[in-house]
């Protein structure tokens, strides 16, 4: 192959390239290749090829020959940094941004790689710093502001200093004072709103906090890109077609008949009419995908209830109980697990059972039949957390200077099974249920088991969090002590989030009204 001609090949690959067909570029780099090993442009493109692929190994081994080729070519420097920092091997990673930036001291990319890294390493004083560099070099771009602003939030996790929170916010506002977009297909200014609510939580400001989470909700319900997503991670398979059709079919039916009162629900009669035919398809197995139309689908992401519930008493958490004797008791045993009856006022059980009755906020299906709604996508609103802080408020002396990260309800099928063997990211777990006795068929069993056992340190989130088998082996080789806490309504369990836990066997009537219901809030 004379150079006239591998010129025109690569004109083709990169063409191919750049119009996403990669896998005919990478066909033309390899032929490349096999002819001339060391050849720049097809050792580095392949490269980028298969970090692309996140085969990242690989891909090292051919940049790593492309910078030998060309040491200071900043694309190929830049690539194995993002290479090494994705594979986790952050002063390599390190390293590479670092040589970017002297070969091009004026590329706002190559310090805004370099911030990310420093955060990754907690190093928090030099990303602030590469992150300032950023904007110094791009003012406009919207990327640094977000990620400056959760540095900060990462620096008040460290030591509590309120200021952090305020530096926080003076970034992620002035995304929206600036009128900035993204341009990072990973950011959205969903993930700026969230960032404000849990900021101005972390303040104990509920109401502004409160507002940016509204905020969200309206956003969400009306992007078409948000729906979009929804039904290619939710609505793509038969099982969890049914499992949301299913709730929401019961769940409509339920408010249409007026049990609770609701007014000025935003389904139509063609909707329900609609889940209904879907609904009775699913009960006769003759359910199948291409049933339902997209229409419904979009229609099935939306939120069309979500009252909040009413504050009836300046705490939510029942203060009767023996406060100060039940926080001794959480401290003193090892490892730490409470169980607290009677948790919430008999106001605020009553106002959180009919939201979780009727609030249209269960849209994420699970394996098992289960179905979920979360802080972020629709589940927060000023009671959620005026209780989150009343919580920690009312149990200082287990909280301490902890705030809340992250909560969720989950609503469980009477038929199937709860939530395998896992550990959560988080200092601690409150665990709560609101389902009625009466629907509980079997009061001995239906609420939660902890075993007495932390991951090794040296497992990773996929480690401790979904690999069941791992875990199973884990609990089974050392000997592990399981203790099992009944399902009882207005029961909590307090307990550190890192221990292994798993949902208990339960036997609930099958109406909707008693479904099994949890709630989760986690606090770090």
């Amino acid at each position: 192959m004379n150079d006239n001609e591998k010129k025109e090949l690569f004109q083709k690959a990169i063409t191919l390239h750049q119009d996403g067909n990669l896998h005919e570029a990478d066909k033309i780099y390899m032929a490349v290749l096999s002819t001339d090993k060391n050849n720049f442009a097809a050792n580095y493109l392949h490269g980028c090829i298969l970090l692309d692929r996140d085969q990242l190994q690989e891909s090292i081994k051919y940049l790593e020959l492309a910078v030998k080729l060309q040491p200071d070519n900043f694309e190929v420097n830049n690539a194995l940094g993002i290479a090494f920092k994705n594979l986790g091997n952050l002063s390599d990673s390190e390293k590479h941004f670092r040589k970017s930036i002297l070969i091009d001291d004026k590329n706002y990319q190559a310090y805004f790689n370099c911030a990310n890294v420093y955060a990754d390493m907690l190093d928090f004083k030099s990303a602030i710093k590469y992150f300032e560099l950023t904007l110094m070099h791009n003012k406009n771009f919207a990327e640094a502001k977000q990620r400056l602003g959760e540095v900060y939030q990462e620096m008040f996790k460290v030591d509590r200093n309120k200021e952090h929170l305020t530096k926080a916010i003076s970034y992620f506002d002035s995304i929206f004072e600036d009128g900035l977009s993204f341009t990072v297909s990973s950011f959205h200014t969903s993930n700026t709103l969230i960032s404000l609510g849990l900021s101005y939580l972390w303040l104990e400001n509920i109401d502004k906090a409160n507002e940016y989470f509204k905020k969200l909700n309206i956003q969400n319900n009306n992007d078409e890109s948000y729906s979009k997503k929804y039904i290619e991670e939710h609505l793509s398979n038969k099982e969890s077609m049914k499992t949301i059709i299913t709730h929401e079919f019961e769940q409509l039916t339920h408010i249409d008949e007026d049990i609770d009162e609701i007014r000025n629900p935003k389904f139509t009669k063609e909707y329900y009419h609609e889940l209904k035919k879907l609904y009775d398809k699913i009960k006769d197995n003759s359910f199948s995908e291409s049933d339902v139309s997209n229409d419904t689908k979009i229609q099935m992401t939306k939120i069309l209830y979500n009252k909040a519930p009413k504050i009836k008493s300046e705490n939510l958490i029942n203060e009767e109980n023996d406060v100060s004797k039940l926080e001794s008791q959480y401290l003193e045993k090892s490892p730490e697990v409470l169980v607290i009856d009677n948790f919430l006022t008999s106001e605020a059980l009553h106002e959180i059972q009919k939201f979780c009755r009727n609030a249209n906020i269960f849209k994420y299906p699970y394996t098992n039949g289960y179905v979920g709604a979360f802080l972020t996508k629709g589940l927060s609103n000023k009671f959620i957390l005026k209780l989150s802080e009343d919580l920690r408020y009312t149990y200082s002396k287990i909280f301490k200077k902890m705030r809340l990260s992250q909560a969720w309800i989950y609503k469980y099928d009477s038929t199937k099974k709860g939530i395998n063997i896992h550990a959560d990211p988080a200092g601690i777990n409150v665990n709560f249920w609101v389902t009625p006795n009466e629907g509980n068929l079997n009061p001995n069993n239906g609420g939660l088991k902890v075993w007495n056992k932390f991951p090794p340190k040296e497992w990773d989130f996929d480690e401790y969090n979904t690999d069941v088998e791992k875990m199973k082996k884990f609990l089974s080789e050392n000997k592990s002590k399981e203790l099992t806490i009944p399902y009882k309504e207005n029961r909590a369990v307090i307990f550190n989030s890192k221990l292994f836990h798993s949902t208990d066997t339960f036997t609930f009537n099958d109406s909707y009204i008693h479904k099994r219901i949890n709630i989760t809030f986690l606090y770090e």
